[in-house]
């Protein structure tokens, strides 16, 4: 009789509770078509995480597609308060996140993982100075080391590129191409297709887990893996739109971010990656090369410091972030490598 008691009181106070029991709705824009693989692999599965622990205090509204957010746009996107919270490729706002492209620098080996805890600890110690200041990132997508890849031509080594032209989406890649007698095609991922298709481009530098999704497979066939520099995304809010949150939705929201949750992001990636070479290579007519150690180690003594004198150029103290990304690039990999 009791409990029976306790149970109407308390459904009556919630009843009389005015907006307690009626979950905050984010609105989360990840301007990916919806059937990209990153949706289904982790935006998806994240905010039916999160919602299913948050009750009443939160909801979060996944919207796909490039209408609402685009790559472009999507801190503005948030910032206009049209979306609650995003995702977006660093890479693709350089103006704004200077610091962050540390995450580019290429010859830097490890994983999509060890990308995800080595960018999330500089973070927490604050080495992207205000970059991030303004912004909540609620975790850290990390993509995996660029690969080179050709059309109808063996590839073997860096000289192999002497003579083609390379569609390339970065400065960085575009001085590797350059250094090695090739020519660079300043090319985005959606036209690159038709750039090897058309014979505009001979060859592409890219990661695995694009070819799937962008059928990158039926216009390359050599493939050769050297570390030629990653990338890293964020979902985030603005600060202020979080800071405005309940103590209940901020708590949920606090138990899926953060480094390990970025960690466990990068190793999803890192599985991504391996799903999709083991993809192109199910398919006839590839063949695949590892860059030799030696010839890596050459090429990072001909190149890096001019690369790292570039970004120093344009962010200040960046030869310092560069060590220490490379630093904790080495810190994170062994801790993997260890199984810790």
């Amino acid at each position: 009789m009791g409990k029976t008691i306790l149970a109407g009181a308390l459904a009556a106070a919630t009843a009389l509770t005015p907006l307690a029991a009626s979950a905050e709705t984010l609105i989360f824009g990840t301007g990916n078509v919806p059937m990209n693989p990153i949706n289904q692999r982790i935006m998806e599965p994240w905010a039916e995480a999160v919602n299913a622990d948050a009750g009443d205090a939160l909801e979060i509204s996944v919207r796909h597609g490039p209408a609402l957010v685009s790559p472009q746009n999507y801190v503005d996107r948030v910032t206009d308060d049209v979306v609650q919270m995003a995702w977006g490729m660093l890479a693709f706002d350089p103006g704004r996140f200077p610091r962050a492209l540390v995450s580019t620098m290429p010859f830097i080996e490890g994983s999509a993982e060890a990308g995800a805890m080595a960018f999330c600890k500089l973070y927490e110690e604050g080495a992207f100075g205000d970059d991030l200041a303004d912004y909540k990132p609620l975790f850290f997508v990390p993509f995996p080391q660029t690969r080179m890849h050709l059309k109808d031509a063996e590839l073997t080594s860096f000289s192999d590129l002497e003579g083609k032209k390379i569609a390339v989406g970065s400065p960085v890649a575009a001085a590797i191409v350059s250094a090695n007698g090739g020519t660079p095609l300043s090319t985005i991922l959606p036209d690159m297709y038709q750039a090897l298709q058309r014979g505009t481009a001979d060859g592409i530098f890219m990661n695995y887990t694009a070819f799937p999704g962008f059928k990158l497979n039926e216009v390359t066939t050599d493939h050769l893996d050297a570390a030629l520099g990653g990338a890293t995304g964020m979902v985030f809010m603005l600060q202020s739109r979080y800071d405005a949150l309940s103590d209940e939705a901020k708590a949920v929201l606090d138990a899926h971010s953060g480094c390990d949750v970025s960690r466990e992001m990068g190793a999803k990636v890192d599985q991504w990656e391996a799903d999709s070479k083991g993809f192109v290579m199910s398919q006839d007519g590839h063949t695949f090369n590892e860059v030799d150690p030696e010839e890596a180690q050459a090429m990072k003594e001909k190149l890096f410091d001019g690369v790292v004198a570039g970004y120093a150029e344009r962010v200040p103290g960046g030869a310092e972030l560069a060590q220490k990304w490379e630093a904790a690039m080495a810190e994170a990999q062994a801790e993997i490598d260890s199984g810790s």
